[in-house]
């Protein structure tokens, strides 16, 4: 059971983890994670590229590489 005051803190930034009072027990919220930076820097030791710019290059590489159609051709074929 759990005591009076011993509440969950955040110990990350964008509240991805939270850890009791004593110290003991940490709570991971794995979703998001990879999409903040200062976590990114802090595991990879680099800047690294935000989800929705790796995206936006994927796109754009397709603008580019893919004629018309070639999309919508792969979605017909049996």
């Amino acid at each position: 059971m759990a005591e009076a005051g011993n509440v969950a803190c955040p110990v990350m930034p964008e509240g991805l983890a939270w850890q009791n009072g004593a110290g003991n027990l940490l709570g991971l919220h794995l979703h998001g994670m990879f999409e903040v930076a200062r976590v990114l820097q802090a595991l990879f030791a680099a800047a690294t590229l935000t989800l929705d710019s790796v995206f936006d290059g994927l796109a754009d590489y397709i603008d580019r590489h893919f004629g018309p159609g070639v999309l919508q051709g792969l979605l017909a074929a049996d």
